[in-house]
Order: C-alpha cells, then sequence, then structure tokens
C-alpha cells in the first residue's frame, strides 16, 4: 500500500470511528504547538536580517513598540512624508494617537477601524466583548483621522475608495488580536499593497492568530514581505511590502 492510500485509508477510519471524541479535547492545544514550532523555526531563519531586534529582552513592554516606530520613521524619513495609516484594532488608541504625533504632514490621512465595543469573538482567555470601548472613540485632536467603527469585514471594503493607495506610502497596523481580522484585513488590502508600503503586526507571536495569519498571506498571495524590525521578544514586526 502507498503512502497515498494510507492516509486516505487513515482518514477514513478516523471519521468512521469518530475519533474526534477522543483526540478533540486537544485540538486547539496540537494547532498552537504546530504554529509555535512553525513560528519559531520562522524567526530563527530570518532574525539575522533584522535592522531592529532587541531579542532576548526580559522586560516585555508594550509601550517600547514605539522606540522601533521611531526608529523606523527616521530611517525611511516618514515624519515629514504624506502617507495613509490603517489601524486595525484601535483600542485606547496609543498607537493611533502616537503615528498622529509622530507625521507631521497635513496631506496625511489616518484610518481608525474598530468596533469600539470589544472583541467580536474569544481570544485565548480574552472573552468577546473585551476592551469595549462603550462605543467611543479615543479622543485625539487630529482632523486627518477618519474613525471607522464596525467589524472590518462590514466597514473596510466600502472605505477603500476613500483611500489614495496609489499616491502615498500605506502603512498597515494590523492589532485586531485574531486570525479572521487580521487574515480578511490583509486579504482585502491585498490588491493594492505596492512596493514600499509597510505592515505592522502588533501581536505577531500569537501562534494560531496574527503568526498564523501572516503565514497564510504569504502563501496564499505570494507575496513577498520583507523583515526590518522586530521588538518585544518579536511581538511587534515591521514588515516592509517588495
Amino acid at each position: 500500500m502507498n503512502k497515498i492510500k494510507i492516509i486516505k485509508k487513515v482518514k477514513a477510519n478516523y471519521i468512521r470511528f469518530k475519533l474526534h471524541r477522543v483526540f478533540g479535547f486537544a485540538a486547539n492545544l496540537f494547532v498552537y504547538f504546530g504554529y509555535l514550532n512553525k513560528m519559531s523555526s520562522w524567526i530563527e531563519a530570518n532574525k539575522s536580517v533584522l535592522e531592529y531586534n532587541d531579542f532576548y529582552n526580559k522586560a516585555v513592554l508594550h509601550k517600547n513598540r514605539f522606540k522601533m516606530y521611531a526608529w523606523y520613521l527616521d530611517k525611511r524619513s516618514l515624519r515629514s512624508k504624506d502617507i495613509n495609516y490603517l489601524e486595525f484594532g484601535v483600542g485606547r488608541g496609543n498607537s493611533l494617537r502616537w503615528w498622529s504625533e509622530n507625521n507631521e504632514n497635513l496631506s496625511s490621512r489616518l484610518w481608525a477601524f474598530d468596533t469600539y465595543e470589544g472583541l467580536p469573538e474569544d481570544y485565548g482567555h480574552y472573552k468577546a466583548g473585551t476592551f469595549n470601548r462603550g462605543g467611543n472613540f479615543p479622543l485625539i485632536e487630529d482632523d486627518r483621522i477618519n474613525f471607522v467603527k464596525g467589524l472590518f469585514q462590514d466597514t473596510l471594503l466600502q472605505t477603500i475608495p476613500e483611500i489614495a493607495f496609489k499616491d502615498k506610502t500605506t502603512i498597515v497596523h494590523v492589532d485586531g488580536d485574531l486570525y479572521s481580522s487580521a487574515m480578511y484585513c490583509l486579504s482585502v488590502l491585498f490588491p493594492h499593497l505596492k512596493n514600499g508600503d509597510i505592515i505592522i503586526f502588533d501581536e505577531f507571536v500569537v501562534p494560531a492568530h496574527e503568526y498564523k495569519a501572516f503565514e497564510d498571506f504569504v502563501s496564499s498571495f505570494y507575496i513577498k514581505l520583507k523583515p526590518i524590525g522586530a521588538i518585544n521578544n518579536y511581538l511587534q514586526f515591521i514588515f516592509e511590502v517588495e
């Protein structure tokens, strides 16, 4: 019996004998460790090309991401450049506020996508509804910001015609935490991305969510993303589209 026949036989008998009842409790665990291994292997293979890398850092502080952002803005001379900044998952607006304060070009446009009512589904030990802002936008005084309320799946497609992708460097900040959020946004934005555009992951080392979305996006669309910098033990990651 050849390998293909063996695989088909195993699958048929797995279904026949309802083995999901035996192993189902560990299904998510298998997925998690499978992607954890893939992620660790990918980082090992790519860490040497990073221009910014703080690994290993005993003190992982979310606010340290701004150090890397500042380094990158200066590297690409983006503080005065006309940009699109698209943030998916705004929360209290800390990242949005930082980008608003650190890009001075009056023609830049910032797009803040969020339900503002918390996670739409469970995320690890965080339950749906966590991070609820009561539907309120963060208070940031900047007329360049466009707040877009609702699920990304309900708002992104109708907003895209308003965004001048061809004329500006686009920065995509993926911070919706969930695999479904990240994969949807990246897939919809794919036709509009060009060389030199930037994708930032805010929770890259969550194996079955943002890392999985990254891997599936790259392999599904044959897009090349060049890793530029990482901080907080690869939690936040900057890529450039090539």
